[in-house]
């Protein structure tokens, strides 16, 4: 069962095993229980803390909806994978299936544990929206329920001190975004909702699959992840 999967401990470092792609450095893998970060197998419960619920994984995914109970939060080495990732420049795909409309947040990014309390955020939603605390503010057109491939770019040095986001999914073209500026330094992440629960921004009948990890991509390299 993924659930018993997800709970061994993290091993030493090791080669990088072959279900991760060969230009990724790191999986979650909900799906089969197995995940990989910063060179080592790891355990689920050292990679997601707060009001994560162990019991939402199944062989559909790791579930989130306004009626359970789990609020993963980033911990350890996934949220310094995701701070540092911000901060250099990333690409992140997601592997979703929702049985109804997409909605909520998919990621938040932020210099507080509550969106509603930062100052500086990235936040990236399930139905198409990236948005920080400045210009930023990329849309796509995605919607139906269904599987979905999301694939998103933060934050990555362009030159002349702009930085450009991108998403695509499902092999479509990317959507492009940029900021004159360079992302904040933020300290906190949370996965599939704001922080504050009740608050209506979680997602919405949500199983996200897996997560896979790159360094930033070229807006052109997206399509071919998502496909």
């Amino acid at each position: 069962m993924p659930g018993t999967v997800a709970q061994l401990p993290s091993g030493a470092a090791t080669l990088k095993p072959e279900w991760v792609p060969d230009d990724a450095d790191g999986m979650l893998d909900f799906v089969n229980g197995r995940y990989y970060l910063a060179g080592q197998l790891r355990g689920i419960g050292t990679l997601l803390g707060g009001g994560f619920d162990s019991g939402a994984i199944s062989a559909s995914g790791m579930y989130i909806n306004f009626d359970n109970a789990n609020r993963p939060t980033p911990i350890s080495v996934l949220l310094t994978r995701l701070l540092n990732g911000l901060a250099s420049g990333m690409t992140l795909l997601f592997e979703v299936s929702t049985s109804a409309s997409l909605g909520g947040f998919l990621l938040y990014l932020g210099t507080n544990a509550l969106f509603d309390d930062a100052s500086a955020w990235n936040v990236v939603t399930i139905d198409g929206n990236v948005f920080d605390e400045g210009s930023l503010n990329l849309v796509a057109s995605i919607s139906g329920a269904g599987p979905h491939k999301i694939a998103l770019t933060f934050n990555r040095d362009i030159g002349g001190g702009d930085h450009e986001y991108a998403w695509s999914h499902d092999g479509n073209a990317a959507v492009t975004a940029t900021t004159p500026y360079a992302a904040w330094p933020m300290t906190n992440a949370q996965l599939g909702w704001s922080g504050f629960d009740g608050d209506g921004q979680q997602l919405f009948q949500t199983y996200i699959r897996s997560i896979t990890f790159y360094p930033a991509l070229d807006p052109t390299d997206l399509p071919a992840l998502t496909a």
